[in-house]
């Protein structure tokens, strides 16, 4: 009963679905060992769905029905709009796949409602890197790094050296110069980002790349810190940019993102699976998208994707085995070789094929380790209910001018109240 009701709770007052991002047959309840004979392993995951690599990324998992030939392995695929209503739900009814691939914001909910099994017994497989970190949930780990998603200045090589621009802009001054000089050499978009409330859920994750970049952080030591200092120099050069008029202002995410796969955007901001789509699906060849840090004096944020074991499965220890194998040498070799751009549990290298292709690839595997989390630290669950008054603050700013750190100090108000 408490999992079932914390977890609607979470659904319903917490916008747990706003944390899902870019995830056969169900998992039955009850208890957690393994039968000696057949096994089906249903895996929940969005990626399945994913046309550039979902394909691949089954193949790599699906690898190790030849390592345990008792295992059969099943997708639950599930779109990433749908992804964490239908994972709520289904563990709120004691149903759910065996492993869920989720995004960290849903992973906690998940481990905190004790929907998750503890898999401390993986915590000292060799090889794990910082990424592992996001599946611990207090002294618990309930997860490991399925994949982190870093956030770069990502750039079309061919339009900066038809603007004459340089070397990657390290700072915002500098990218607001270089972005209008593409677009007075060449006619093309100068920077996109998002910038819009109707796009609430990947706003405010990209938003939080500013305040990491100056410094910032929305909460420390148990206490929300909406109004800093760092938080207030991030948003006032956020508004910098949105002033300076090198934005496409009312396009949506997948509308610039399309624009740059035409070769029409100079500079966007995105992360690195949104990047593979890019440079894989449109006329831009990926060899010619580059890809730097972020010009802010900080590291940025990621978006963090985990693996965790349903605790209404039966099948726990055949689940635990397998997730076992996917961070072991093999599954992790594997695994790299269709997971692109995007960093791993352990640090194994991007495959020379991809690296001779898409070049930009490196920034990302350099930046990843170090960004940060998107979820607010110490009130993870409540992530997406403080970040609303947050990005109302922000779209306050932008549209009407608002003072920074006044509409940063209302929006603490709200959320205070929304923390408690």
């Amino acid at each position: 009963m408490k999992r079932r009701t914390f977890l609607r709770s979470a659904l319903a007052t917490t916008g747990v679905a706003a944390l899902a991002g870019p995830l056969a047959a169900c998992g039955s309840s009850g208890g957690s060992t393994a039968s000696d004979g057949p096994v089906t392993l249903t895996i929940g995951n969005s990626q399945w769905l994913d046309a550039l690599r979902g394909k691949n990324l089954w193949n790599a998992v699906v690898a190790y029905q030849t390592v345990n030939p008792k295992v059969t392995l099943a997708q639950e695929a599930i779109p990433s709009a749908d992804f964490a209503n239908k994972i709520t739900t289904e563990l709120g009814a004691g149903k759910g796949p065996d492993v869920i691939l989720m995004q960290d914001g849903l992973f906690v909910t998940a481990a905190a409602s004790d929907a998750l099994v503890d898999l401390g017994e993986l915590s000292g497989t060799p090889g794990l890197n910082v990424t592992n970190n996001a599946g611990m949930v207090g002294n618990t780990r309930y997860g490991v790094a399925w994949q982190r998603a870093g956030y770069a200045l990502v750039y079309n090589k061919k339009l900066l050296e038809r603007a004459g621009v340089g070397a990657p802009p390290t700072t915002v001054d500098a990218l607001i110069a270089a972005a209008r000089q593409v677009t007075a050499s060449t006619g093309a978009i100068g920077f996109a980002t998002r910038h819009l409330m109707s796009d609430f859920s990947g706003w405010y994750m990209d938003y939080q790349n500013w305040n990491y970049g100056y410094g910032g952080s929305f909460a420390a030591n148990g206490k929300l810190t909406i109004a800093s200092a760092p938080n207030v120099a991030a948003l006032t050069a956020y508004k910098k940019v949105y002033d300076a008029k090198i934005i496409p202002i009312g396009d949506d995410m997948p509308t610039m993102r399309t624009r740059f796969k035409e070769g029409n955007v100079g500079f966007i901001l995105d992360n690195s699976g949104g990047t593979l789509n890019m440079a894989l699906g449109g006329s831009v060849a990926s060899a010619d998208v580059g890809a730097a840090p972020l010009p802010f004096p900080n590291p940025a944020a990621a978006q963090q994707i985990l693996v965790g074991v349903n605790a209404n499965s039966a099948n726990q220890d055949a689940a635990k085995a397998f997730v076992k194998w996917l961070i072991s040498s093999a599954g992790q070799a594997g695994l790299r070789a269709a997971s692109g751009p995007d960093t791993l549990a352990t640090d194994v290298p991007l495959t020379a094929d991809f690296t001779a292709q898409s070049p930009w690839g490196t920034t990302f595997a350099t930046v990843a380790p170090k960004e940060g989390s998107l979820l607010v630290p110490g009130f993870e669950v409540k992530t997406a209910a403080i970040m609303r008054p947050v990005m109302q603050a922000v779209e306050q700013v932008l549209l009407k001018n608002a003072d920074p750190a006044t509409a940063l100090t209302s929006a603490q108000s709200l959320a205070e109240q929304v923390a408690r």
